[in-house]
């Protein structure tokens, strides 16, 4: 189960990518709050939702 935390990294994460128009881990790193872990979970969850590519 997920908890707010996440969803709210989740969040983050899809606005800066959608506002960047690219994927870049080095940036998503430096500008949201997140660890590496957890930020490639998001990612991969979001490719498998189709929200970016």
């Amino acid at each position: 189960m997920q908890d707010r935390k996440y969803q709210k990294k989740k969040a983050a994460v899809e606005k800066f990518v959608k506002k960047q128009g690219r994927v870049d881990h080095s940036e998503i790193l430096n500008s949201v709050d997140i660890d590496y872990d957890t930020l490639m979970a998001v990612l991969s969850e979001l490719r498998n939702e189709g929200r970016i590519s």
